[in-house]
């Protein structure tokens, strides 16, 4: 308990657009029931209280989330910063509509829940940062059959981070400067091929080349296949 009002104080203290809960959303918290997968007038309370919310803070702490799923009583309604990558992302029905459900892996592989208000929603992949507020756990079931519990968080799309620019841009704008490297040297090439003078090639007369295949057709029998076989010939003997 006491490690809960610890961090509430903080988040007044520090004051920013993302307000800490007010005593009526805590209030409203108390009949929240951790490990169903349900949301009620507590999950109201605080779509209700992140809607609100209209900038950044990066100086909240990062969950402890193995704690949250233990004892996550003690933690409900603190502020955190949380930040993982997008694995799934899903719409609420009604009546719960313009809330995504996002399940985000953190860096130190654990998967915890976010719902996010908002239209802005982070595609499958990308990085998620941002101010969110502590609800609940939940649990489900994995392959094997067995429930695992996992923390959930709610947070608003206009408090999210904006990412950096993926790997694949940056690398784009790295080659950018070997690119021109490159151009620059054809360039130089080029205009350096176009100042070479011309070579002097030698004219052929067209007296010549008669006077040349006069000598070769008075040298090859008139018939066709004698011809043929005597061109074969000086092939050979070239």
């Amino acid at each position: 308990m006491l490690l809960r009002c610890t961090i509430l104080l903080f988040c007044a203290v520090m004051g920013s657009g993302v307000a800490p809960i007010s005593e009526n959303v805590r209030i409203r918290l108390q009949g929240t029931t951790d490990g169903l997968d349900s949301r009620g007038e507590g999950f109201a309370a605080l779509t209700e209280h992140v809607a609100l919310w209209n900038g950044d803070d990066a100086s909240l702490p990062a969950p402890d989330l193995l704690a949250l799923a233990k004892n996550a009583s003690e933690f409900r309604g603190a502020l955190f910063n949380i930040f993982g990558v997008v694995e799934l992302s899903t719409q609420l029905d009604t009546p719960w509509n313009g809330i995504a459900e996002l399940f985000v892996r953190a860096e130190s592989g654990t998967l915890f829940g976010v719902y996010l208000v908002g239209e802005q929603i982070p595609r499958v992949g990308a990085t998620l940062r941002a101010p969110a507020v502590f609800y609940k756990t939940m649990e489900i079931a994995g392959s094997d059959g067995q429930l695992r519990s996992y923390p959930t968080f709610v947070t608003a799309s206009v408090v999210v981070a904006t990412p950096a620019l993926p790997d694949v841009t940056q690398k784009m704008f790295l080659l950018i400067p070997a690119l021109l490297f490159v151009s620059g040297i054809l360039y130089i090439v080029v205009k350096n091929k176009n100042k070479q003078p011309p070579r002097n090639r030698e004219r052929v007369h067209s007296s010549d080349v008669i006077e040349a295949a006069k000598e070769t057709a008075t040298q090859l029998p008139d018939n066709a296949s004698d011809a043929l076989a005597a061109m074969y010939e000086e092939d050979e003997l070239i």
